[in-house]
């Protein structure tokens, strides 16, 4: 009698390689190398977003004032060409600020526009301050109110890199405006005044960014006033 010889079945399984000690130290700094870069580039991306955002925000500040100096002309009927003459006396004490604007209003009275130190310590740099009649409910000067000396816009470039080229074809220059950071020319037929206002953003450590504004405005000429 046969007996067949059975014996267990054995799988044989391929032997599964592991990693070296080296090769996971390199998976792992490659693999923080990889999570650095990008949380360099989120916390970039972060950062340049704010500085966008603020710029954008500046350049709203920087519009307001130019439109407030813009109404203020086209309600003038003079612009004096040399706004630091001896016979323009503002309504408001200027603290050593330069005049640049000196509008004579349908009443006869000046409203100035000054650069120059803060009147207070809680403004950034070099001030735009307005001294004029403060303003009714329809956004318009009330005749009855008293002259009122505001600022405007802080933050101004106490030094522009360049002097101020006026683009009009017979323009002249205000008196002592050019190196200023307000800075206008004005053509004596055509009444057109062309404005230059000038930001710089960032602490002094910083190097500076430079924001400018410019408006061209016709004096005396409140058609396009709402």
């Amino acid at each position: 009698m046969m007996r067949s010889d059975h014996r267990p079945l054995q799988h044989c399984r391929p032997a599964v390689a592991g990693f070296s000690l080296l090769e996971l130290l390199l998976a792992c700094s490659l693999g923080l190398t990889l999570a650095m870069a990008a949380l360099t580039a989120l916390f970039g991306d972060g950062d340049l977003g704010r500085r966008l955002g603020r710029q954008l925000r500046e350049r709203q500040r920087l519009e307001r004032a130019l439109a407030l100096m813009a109404g203020d002309l086209q309600r003038g009927t003079v612009l004096a060409p040399d706004p630091a003459a001896a016979g323009l006396v503002p309504a408001c004490g200027l603290a050593g600020r330069r005049p640049v604007l000196q509008i004579t209003g349908s009443d006869g009275r000046l409203t100035t526009y000054s650069v120059g130190s803060p009147p207070d310590p809680i403004w950034r740099g070099w001030v735009l301050m307005r001294c004029g009649r403060a303003f009714g409910a329809d956004g318009r000067p009330n005749p009855a109110a008293a002259f009122q000396n505001r600022v405007v816009l802080d933050g101004l470039d106490p030094a522009p890199p360049q002097a101020f080229v006026c683009p009009l074809p017979a323009g002249q220059l205000l008196q002592g405006t050019a190196a200023l950071p307000l800075a206008a020319c004005a053509e004596a037929d055509s009444g057109v005044v062309e404005l230059r206002l000038l930001l710089r953003l960032g602490s002094p450590r910083e190097r500076p960014q430079r924001l400018q504004g410019d408006r061209s405005v016709q004096l005396g000429d409140q058609s396009g006033m709402s």
